[in-house]
């Protein structure tokens, strides 16, 4: 029984840095990075050249490069620090995925949001929750208004 003593276990920490750099390599092995050993700046630069980089991905790596030039200056962990960045969720495409959402922090939900698949703007009308917003809801709606102000200019 937990008895509301507001401090973190390290080993739950860790667990969580686990599970995100499992998500963040399981995203990069979905893009074809390949991550052997060291990793050569120059090298990787070679083998994904910018222009083919979807804004999702463009997105993504600027955030794990921030992430590896991190300092940890003190016993908070790891994770502490990672709270405040957005890192950005995207399909094995280089889409963005419907729903975004921050962090989970302290056991709580992190607040989720809907965005257009291929910019990550923001849906009008879409709920910023604690859950799902049912984003597929939003977009259907929002992709559909797009197609028939597109039909009707083509007229």
């Amino acid at each position: 029984m937990n008895h509301g003593g507001g401090g973190r276990k390290p080993v739950k920490t860790g667990k969580e840095l686990a599970v995100i750099r499992e998500k963040v390599n399981e995203q990069q092995r979905q893009m074809g990075k390949v991550n052997k050993g060291h990793h050569n700046h120059e090298e990787s630069k070679k083998l994904r050249p910018s222009p083919l980089r979807t804004p999702c991905q463009q997105e993504l790596d600027q955030v794990l490069e921030r992430i590896s030039t991190m300092r940890l200056p003190d016993e908070r962990g790891p994770l502490e620090h990672l709270y405040s960045l957005h890192i950005p969720n995207c399909d094995k495409h280089g889409n963005y995925n419907l729903k975004q959402c921050k962090m989970s922090v302290n056991g709580q939900r992190g607040e989720c949001w809907c965005v257009n698949p291929n910019n990550g703007k923001v849906i009008q009308g879409a709920p910023t929750i604690r859950g799902d917003p049912e984003c597929h809801l939003f977009y259907t709606v929002h992709e559909q208004e797009d197609r028939g102000a597109h039909a009707l200019r083509g007229q």
